[in-house]
């Protein structure tokens, strides 16, 4: 009973916390534009502090995570996606 009730006192403590902690301010955007391959079509956009994911899907029917810098907007890498 005692465990029980520890439990239960750790949930409401936990959910307490995340629910009145400070939440980290979104950080701006500050690049003017991001460069796509020609006829990419984004499907997914993701970010971090400091960078942009964008899921394309190529012309070749083919699908790539590119990601760049939030700051410039300059692309820092392109990974194939392969689906098996």
């Amino acid at each position: 009973m005692v465990t029980m009730m520890l439990g239960v006192a750790v949930i409401a403590v936990t959910i307490a916390v995340r629910l009145w902690a400070p939440q980290p301010a979104a950080q701006p955007v500050t690049a003017e534009a991001l460069s796509l391959p020609e006829g990419a079509e984004i499907t997914a956009l993701g970010a971090s502090s400091v960078e942009i994911l964008a899921t394309v899907r190529l012309p070749d029917g083919t699908e790539a995570l590119l990601t760049f810098r939030r700051a410039d907007g300059e692309r820092l890498s392109q990974t194939p996606i392969r689906r098996e």
